[in-house]
């Protein structure tokens, strides 16, 4: 893409979130101009204004806002869990998901909503154990316990 857009107003995008100092979707409340839009956090509900980045800039924080990635790895990387997330949330945005307990069973890349992690996609699991990617990380659940 060359030339860079702002999303459309009602959609989520990924971009890093300062209060939960991690990345998050962000909403689109409406745009202020042709480069700038005011976003509301999906996770914390902080409201903040986004603007488009320069055009021939390359400061670190250019990229990290345009990319919507922290550090060095790029958001759309295998090894990095929010791109790992992004892809799968892609793939199986339409799927219904499983509700989280202790007591039932998951299966590989199940799609499940934990009541306080929100919605995550099983990568691996184990006897009473599952690895779960998560919008801010990977956490492993227990499940399989009757």
């Amino acid at each position: 893409m060359t030339q860079l857009s702002l999303p459309p107003v009602a959609k989520s995008f990924y971009t890093f979130c300062k209060k939960c100092d991690a990345d998050r979707y962000h909403l689109v409340l409406t745009h202020t101009s042709s480069t700038s839009a005011k976003i509301e956090c999906e996770v914390c509900k902080s409201r903040k204004t986004y603007s488009l980045p320069k055009a021939g800039s390359s400061s670190s924080s250019t990229r990290k806002s345009a990319a919507g990635a922290g550090g060095t790895k790029a958001a759309g990387s295998p090894r990095s869990h929010t791109g790992q997330y992004t892809l799968m949330m892609d793939n199986q945005s339409d799927k219904p998901s499983a509700q989280y307990s202790i007591k039932g069973k998951f299966s590989d890349n199940q799609k499940i909503s934990h009541p306080k992690f929100g919605i995550g996609f099983v990568i691996k699991t184990f006897s009473d154990k599952v690895e779960v990617v998560f919008q801010d990380e990977v956490r492993t659940l227990m499940h399989n316990r009757s």
